[in-house]
C-alpha cells in the first residue's frame, strides 16, 4: 500500500464546504434523504433550504438511507481507472451503515481500497479529509497518512447542542445518551461522542448555558491539544452562535477553522435546530502545512 498515486473519497455526512469540493475536485458519494414516498440524494437533488421547510412542516415521514455497496462499487470502479488506490474516510459506524456497505464493495477491488472508519461525523470527518488532501498535495504517501488520520481519530472531540432528543429516538442514533433520557425533560442536551457513539455530556438549562458549557469544553480541549483545527456547525441559521463560534476561534487560534452548514443527512437525525463544534488535534509533524 506504498503510493502516491491515490483518491480521497467521503460520503455527504461529512458535510464537505462546497467550494473545497469544487476546489479539490473531492468525490463525495451522497446519502438518501427520503421524504415520504419521494426519494432524494443528499446534496444533489434537494437543498437545505428545501430540506428545512420539509422537516419542521411535513407531516411526511422524513429519514435517510445510506449509500448502497453497489453504489460505492459504482464510485470506486470508475475513480480506480483514474488512480492506483482509494482512501475512503467514512462516518462512524456506531450511527450508521455506510461505512460496512463500502467495505463490502471495496473487497471487489483486491486491496486497492483503504476504508477508514473516523468515529465521527459531519466536519470531524471534513476536517481529516481537508488534512488528506493537504498531505496528498504535499505529496505523502499513503501509509503515513493513514497513520496520521488514526491519530487526529484519537484526538477528535465533537460537542452537539439540541434542542430535543426526538429525532435521534426517532433514527435510532441515540447511542449511550438512552440512559439519560429520563432526566432530560425540559432540558436541552449537550451531547458528544464516546469512541464513535452519541451520549449525553450534560443537561442543560437554556441555549445560552448551552453555547457556554460548549466553549468552556472546547477551551479545555484547545489548552491540552496544543496545535489543533477547529469547526463550527449549524442547522437553522443562527447568528448568534456564529459570532460566539468566531469569537471562540479567534481566543483560542486554531491552525484551521471551518463553519458549514449541516446537511440533511445529519439533520435528519439531530433536528433543524442544532449546533456543534468540532476539535482536531493535529499530529506534530503536520503543524507546518497550515502555516
Amino acid at each position: 500500500m506504498v503510493t502516491n498515486s491515490y483518491t480521497i473519497i467521503i460520503d455527504s455526512v461529512s458535510d464537505f464546504p462546497k467550494e473545497l469540493e469544487e476546489k479539490y475536485k473531492v468525490t463525495i458519494v451522497p446519502a438518501r434523504v427520503i421524504i415520504g414516498s419521494e426519494d432524494f440524494l443528499d446534496r444533489v437533488g434537494i437543498t437545505r433550504e428545501k430540506f428545512l421547510h420539509e422537516i419542521v412542516h411535513s407531516k411526511e415521514k422524513i429519514t435517510t438511507s445510506q449509500p448502497s455497496p453497489k453504489d460505492f462499487h459504482d464510485v470506486f470502479s470508475k475513480t480506480l481507472e483514474e488512480t492506483d488506490h482509494i482512501l475512503y474516510l467514512g462516518v462512524s459506524h456506531k450511527i450508521s451503515a455506510t461505512l460496512q456497505n463500502a467495505t463490502i464493495a471495496s473487497k471487489r477491488f483486491k486491496g486497492k481500497i483503504t476504508c477508514i472508519d473516523t468515529l465521527s461525523v459531519s466536519l470531524g470527518i471534513t476536517m481529516m479529509a481537508h488534512h488528506a488532501i493537504l498531505r496528498r498535495e504535499q505529496g505523502m504517501e499513503l501509509n503515513p497518512l493513514v497513520d496520521e488520520i488514526k491519530e487526529m481519530i484519537e484526538n477528535t472531540k465533537i460537542y452537539i447542542l439540541v434542542e430535543e432528543l426526538k429525532y435521534l429516538l426517532r433514527g435510532g442514533r441515540i447511542g449511550r445518551a438512552r440512559h439519560a433520557i429520563g432526566s432530560l425533560l425540559n432540558m436541552k442536551p449537550l451531547l458528544h461522542f464516546v469512541e464513535g457513539e452519541i451520549d449525553v455530556l450534560k443537561s442543560i438549562r437554556g441555549v445560552e448555558a448551552g453555547y457556554e458549557a460548549m466553549i468552556e469544553e472546547v477551551t479545555r480541549d484547545a489548552q491540552e491539544f496544543g496545535n489543533f483545527v477547529l469547526s463550527g456547525a449549524y442547522g437553522v441559521e443562527n447568528n448568534k452562535f456564529e459570532r460566539l463560534s468566531k469569537s471562540l476561534k479567534n481566543k483560542i487560534q486554531p491552525l484551521s477553522y471551518f463553519y458549514e452548514p449541516i446537511g440533511p443527512a445529519v439533520i435528519c437525525h439531530v433536528g433543524p435546530n442544532v449546533e456543534a463544534l468540532f476539535i482536531t488535534k493535529l499530529p506534530e509533524s503536520s503543524i507546518e502545512i497550515y502555516k
